[in-house]
């Protein structure tokens, strides 16, 4: 059941992407996360900071001042690919984009034996800033992302926050 849900969903986000791709700008790249914390809290969980880096990719879709981000990495602390979907407000000025927002994070364990969706893991707020550099059909820039995860959405913990600094690439 969980894998046909999924299924909707990829094939829903596909259409979803046909006119965005026609009425809105698209971009794709890469991105690399330190998962060194910064502004975290005193009990910051440690079995998310058994690596260095995160890496992988970073899909944007920008309506005016509307920019929806989708940021895939590969955590080999665990090993997991984690999904941080934001909705931003976005402002240009220039060669410059400022924009922010939040929105749900999610993280698929990679075990060998177990499907990734029996341990699902949902993080109820990621916050991120971009900063980039647009030159021309491509950009460049800083981002800081900050997590409060949870094991519940009715669980938010803010004790266990952290922020953490990466950059990304994009084609647009």
């Amino acid at each position: 059941m969980k894998k046909r849900c999924f299924r909707l969903i990829l094939f829903a986000a596909f259409l979803a992407f046909i006119p965005s791709a026609v009425y809105a700008g698209v971009g794709i790249g890469v991105a690399a996360y330190a998962d060194r914390p910064i502004l975290a809290a005193d009990d910051v969980d440690a079995s998310l900071l058994d690596e260095e880096f995160t890496f992988g990719a970073n899909g944007r879709i920008k309506f005016d001042r509307l920019m929806l981000d989708a940021l895939g990495l590969y955590s080999t602390a665990g090993p997991s690919i984690d999904l941080y979907m934001t909705a931003q407000l976005s402002y240009d000025l220039w060669i410059f984009r400022l924009s922010g927002g939040v929105g749900p994070a999610l993280r698929f364990p990679l075990a060998d034996d177990k499907d990734p969706f029996d341990d699902l893991r949902i993080d109820w707020l990621n916050a991120k800033v971009d900063f980039d550099i647009v030159l021309g059909r491509i950009s460049g820039g800083l981002s800081f992302q900050y997590l409060v995860p949870s094991r519940e959405a009715q669980a938010i913990d803010f004790d266990s926050a952290r922020g953490r600094i990466g950059a990304s690439v994009i084609l647009w």
